[in-house]
C-alpha cells in the first residue's frame, strides 16, 4: 500500500527550495493514469519523470525513509505500465528507442523487480551499461538499494558477460571469445562501490570473497569501499569493513578519511561508529585540518 503522505519540499542549498511535482507524487504513489495524462498534457514531464538527478534528490527524501518503503516499487510498476503501452506491434519499444531505457531498467532494479527487470534486458541486454544521464555504475547501486540480491546478480552477470541480440529472432548470444582481466576487474569494483553506496552487506561480501587488499578498490576519485559506505550513511557496512579490514586510514586523492567523508556529509551515525571503535583515531589530517574540512567538496 503506498503512503497516504509525502513532504513536498524540502530545502536544498542555501536559502534555495527544492519541489516535488505533481508528477512526482503521482508515480510515487504508483497513479499511472495521472502520471500518463501528465505527460499527453506536456511532454517535458517525461524528462522529469526520467531524470536521474531529480530521482537522487526524491531518494533521499522520500526512498531512504522506512515510512516510504513502497515509493520504489510504485514507481517501477508506473514505468512498467508505461513500458508496454509504448510497445508497437513489431516488438520495438518507443520508449526505449527515445532514449529511456536506462531509467527504465534502474528503476526496476531500484523496486527489486527481478521480472520486470529481466523483461528490459530481454528486449536490449546493452541497457545494463546504462543510457544518457544513467551508466553501469548507477545501475549496480540501484540494484544494491533495493536489497534483492537476485537482481543484482542478474545485472551483474549481464554486465560481467555481455550478451548481444543476434539475428532476426532476437535471440541472446554471449559474448564470443575472451573478456579481458581489466574489464573484469572494472565490473567488480564498480559493483563493489555500489554495493558499500547501496548498504548492500550480503552482495559486498560475495563480491569481496577472500580479499586480503580491498583497499585496492577504488574510484576515479581514490575513495575506499569505506568512503562509500561512509559517504552514504551505510553504518552496517561501515562497521563491518573497519571489524574485517585495516582500511580506516585510508585515504582518497585528496587526502580524505572515511571520517572526513562521513563529517562533511552529516552522517552522525557512522562518524560514532568509526571513533567508537577507534577512540584514539585523529581528529586532525594535515595540518590542522578536521573531519569536517575536506580538501575538496565530494
Amino acid at each position: 500500500m503506498s503512503p497516504s503522505y509525502f513532504p513536498l519540499r524540502w530545502e536544498s542549498t542555501g536559502d534555495q527550495w527544492w519541489f516535488a511535482s505533481p508528477l512526482d507524487w503521482a508515480a510515487a504513489n504508483g497513479h499511472y493514469d495521472l502520471v500518463r495524462e501528465l505527460i499527453r498534457l506536456n511532454a517535458n514531464h517525461l524528462i522529469k519523470l526520467t531524470s536521474l538527478r531529480r530521482i537522487r534528490r526524491l531518494e533521499t527524501v522520500w526512498d531512504d525513509e522506512e515510512q516510504f518503503d513502497d515509493v520504489a516499487k510504485c514507481r517501477s510498476r508506473v514505468a512498467q505500465k508505461l513500458f508496454f503501452e509504448c510497445e508497437s506491434k513489431r516488438g520495438k519499444n518507443s520508449l526505449i528507442r527515445a532514449g529511456h531505457g536506462g531509467w527504465l531498467l534502474y528503476t526496476a532494479a531500484s523496486a527489486g523487480d527481478l521480472g520486470f527487470a529481466r523483461d528490459l534486458l530481454v528486449k536490449n541486454p546493452l541497457l545494463v551499461f546504462g543510457e544518457g544521464e544513467y551508466g553501469v555504475t548507477d545501475i549496480f547501486y540501484a540494484a544494491a538499494r533495493s536489497k534483492n540480491c537476485e537482481v543484482f546478480r542478474l545485472l551483474f552477470d549481464f554486465a560481467a558477460s555481455p550478451r548481444f541480440l543476434a539475428g532476426d529472432g532476437g535471440e541472446l548470444e554471449e559474448h564470443i571469445g575472451e573478456i579481458p582481466c581489466d574489464y573484469k576487474w572494472d565490473m567488480v569494483n564498480r559493483a563493489v562501490h555500489a554495493a558499500a553506496r547501496g548498504g548492500n552487506l550480503k552482495i559486498l561480501k560475495v563480491l569481496l570473497g577472500d580479499c586480503f587488499d580491498v583497499s585496492a578498490y577504488r574510484d576515479t576519485r581514490g575513495s575506499t569501499v569505506l568512503h562509500a559506505a561512509a559517504g552514504r550513511g551505510q553504518v552496517e557496512v561501515v562497521k563491518d569493513l573497519i571489524a574485517s579490514f585495516n582500511i580506516i586510514n585510508s585515504t582518497d586523492k585528496f587526502g580524505n578519511t572515511a571520517l572526513h567523508v562521513a563529517s562533511y556529509r552529516g552522517q552522525l551515525a557512522v562518524v560514532e561508529a568509526l571513533t567508537g571503535r577507534y577512540p584514539t583515531l585523529r581528529y586532525t589530517e594535515g595540518g590542522d585540518r578536521r573531519p569536517g574540512t575536506p580538501r575538496v567538496a565530494m
